[in-house]
């Protein structure tokens, strides 16, 4: 079990998401970053998509009422013990009544935070991720709070050997261009259903221009700041289906960036829409950031996010083969 002492601003239990169910007009919801969350669920010999704590930039401190298999993906926080910084992207073994600071900031905004077996969670539609306006799914479909109790799940035998390989002090390293570009600021799309409808200067102010994040921010969207865009002529749109990684072009000329918690259809032209690939870059996004846009091709993106996926197969590959 680990107490809550300090929760951070926006801390909730995530997993990929409830899929299946847009149809009803239901969130997708799940982790920003699928690519960092998974990575701490490999590294801790979980299934990829075990329940995560998804942390946003903000002092946080946990006690750890017992022993725990733990590790730390994505940027934002430093964890620390007694004042000493633990390295992410590593399997990390927390002893007993030991308490845990993350509260050092550094590069990024959300840090992901796996422990042996997952978080156990509350389950709606197939999906232990927190919803919050709808008060469904994690951890009683809210924020973590202080006091909380978060209790672990059963872990595996891999995540058994991997405790046992630290208790020994042999310490396992994963190589490090597993960990991808996730504090770039440039962010490759792919052209919407309707980028035809921007007219040729607004055309190139998107691919060329830098774009401010706003303080209206959550895990529903981001709005943007930029020179405005215009369309070739006022056009009215039926409400059509978005998902997350939708930029749509707003009424002011100003665009919005749809993420995990976003609606399942919108009334705005659909301009472009990030890669899933870059998704893990979005995720470390925070206000006042500026970001780019850079044009690619459907086949470039299918290939970045199969290089990926490969990526992270081979690295699970890897730990069950050494551990299992």
């Amino acid at each position: 079990m680990i107490k809550v002492l300090q929760p951070g601003i926006q801390t909730t239990i995530q997993d990929y998401g409830r899929y299946g169910y847009r149809s009803y007009g239901i969130s997708v919801s799940g982790v920003l970053s699928t690519y960092s969350s998974r990575l701490a669920n490999i590294l801790v010999g979980n299934e990829m998509n075990a329940a995560v704590l998804e942390m946003v930039q903000s002092p946080h401190r946990f006690q750890f009422e017992e022993e725990c298999l733990v590790s730390f993906c994505g940027g934002g926080l430093i964890p620390e013990i007694n004042g000493t910084a633990l390295p992410l992207f590593e399997p990390l073994l927390i002893e007993k009544e030991t308490t845990l600071d993350i509260k050092k900031p550094t590069e990024g905004f959300r840090l992901y935070m796996a422990v042996a077996g997952g978080f156990k969670a509350t389950s709606f539609l197939n999906s232990c991720s927190t919803h919050l306006l709808s008060a469904t799914g994690g951890f009683e479909g809210r924020v973590i709070k202080k006091n909380d109790v978060l209790t672990t799940l059963q872990s595996s035998a891999v995540s058994h050997h991997i405790a046992e390989l630290l208790k020994k002090n042999l310490f396992f390293n994963i190589d490090q261009s597993l960990s991808p570009k996730i504090h770039s600021k440039e962010i490759r799309i792919i052209p919407g259903n309707e980028y035809e409808l921007l007219d040729e200067e607004s055309k190139k102010k998107f691919s060329t221009n830098s774009f401010q994040l706003t303080n209206d921010y959550n895990r529903m969207g981001y709005r943007l700041k930029s020179e405005a865009l215009h369309l070739k002529e006022k056009k009215e749109m039926i409400s059509t289906a978005v998902t997350k990684g939708t930029i749509q072009l707003l009424p002011d000329g100003q665009t919005i960036g749809l993420m995990s918690d976003c609606q399942t259809v919108g009334g705005y032209p659909r301009i472009a829409q990030i890669i899933e690939a870059d998704h893990c870059r979005c995720a470390q996004l925070k206000p006042g950031d500026e970001i780019s846009f850079q044009i690619i091709s459907l086949p470039e993106a299918e290939l970045l996010y199969l290089e990926q996926e490969q990526r992270l197969q081979q690295l699970q590959d890897k730990v069950r083969q050494i551990f299992a």
